[in-house]
């Protein structure tokens, strides 16, 4: 057993009542280092300098560091997060039944991939499109333990090797099919006030095979993570794709600017415009 698997295995022990504690203590460390700190604020500051410059950056960048320290923990203790209240579930069960696949378009903010396994567990397995590398054996433990709780529900993990054939195949097989629009690609858009290349994928095929598009986020409750579904958006209410996108991103950005610290690596997530040289 490797050194990685070691760790995990250990924090998979970790009592239930003990994860505060070691959040708290984990995220001092982490914020102890200038590293740790300077990344933290680049991180916040791509999503608030153009939206909430008022907003106290420190203070943001710390709580990032803190979700993301306690977003590592629980994804040890999937019993946490892959139960979670879904709001809007009737949405999407409702968009299924209509018997045409159905999008359900995410970006990386909070713990979403708690949502899609408590999706799942109201009968609803999504097809959730990942990264080739996410998949391979010798992908990293603590990313396979990702993947392993999206897929908790019931849900699988689609490598995007299959390409634009294999995913309208499967929107048009009736499947629900997941694609985040936060990775980086070569559709200019605007988000947090910046221009930034995205994906355009999930507006696209949802337009091409006529699947109904539901968004999904999530949000702090006074008891926990809670998932909340929106829409149904139908392509043929927005006058193109581009139209269509811009409303899914616009829930996003919302959602995003509320609580910025539980984005995941936002700066990460979007492909960077060319500064045109003169």
């Amino acid at each position: 057993m490797n050194v990685a698997r070691v760790v995990a295995a250990v924090r998979r022990r970790v009592p239930t009542w003990a994860i505060p504690l070691v959040v708290a203590v984990r995220t001092r460390v982490a914020w102890s280092r200038s590293a740790v700190r300077a990344d933290a604020r680049a991180q916040m500051e791509f999503l608030l300098e153009h939206t909430r410059p008022e907003a106290d950056l420190d203070r943001v960048a710390r709580d990032y560091v803190r979700y993301q320290v306690r977003r590592g923990e629980l994804r040890w203790h999937p019993e946490l997060i892959t139960h979670l209240e879904v709001e809007g579930i009737e949405l999407l069960q409702e968009a299924r039944d209509q018997g045409r696949g159905v999008m359900l378009n995410f970006v990386h903010h909070g713990y979403y991939d708690g949502a899609f396994a408590s999706i799942g567990r109201h009968g609803i397995a999504c097809r959730m499109v990942v990264y080739p590398y996410m998949l391979e054996p010798d992908a990293p433990v603590w990313l396979q333990q990702h993947v392993a709780v999206a897929c908790a529900g019931g849900g699988t993990a689609v490598s995007a090797a299959i390409g634009t054939e294999g995913m309208t195949d499967l929107l048009h097989r009736g499947e629900v099919l997941a694609i985040a629009s936060d990775v980086p690609g070569r559709t200019p858009m605007s988000f947090a006030g910046r221009e930034v290349l995205g994906s355009f994928g999930a507006a696209r095929l949802a337009t091409d095979t006529n699947s109904p598009v539901i968004v999904m986020t999530t949000v702090e409750g006074p008891d926990g993570p809670v998932a909340r579904l929106h829409g149904p958006f139908e392509p043929k209410d927005h006058g193109s794709p581009k139209e269509l996108l811009e409303a899914l991103l616009a829930i996003h950005e919302r959602r995003q600017l509320e609580e910025p610290e539980a984005t995941d690596l936002p700066l990460s997530r979007w492909g960077t415009v060319p500064v045109a040289v003169p």
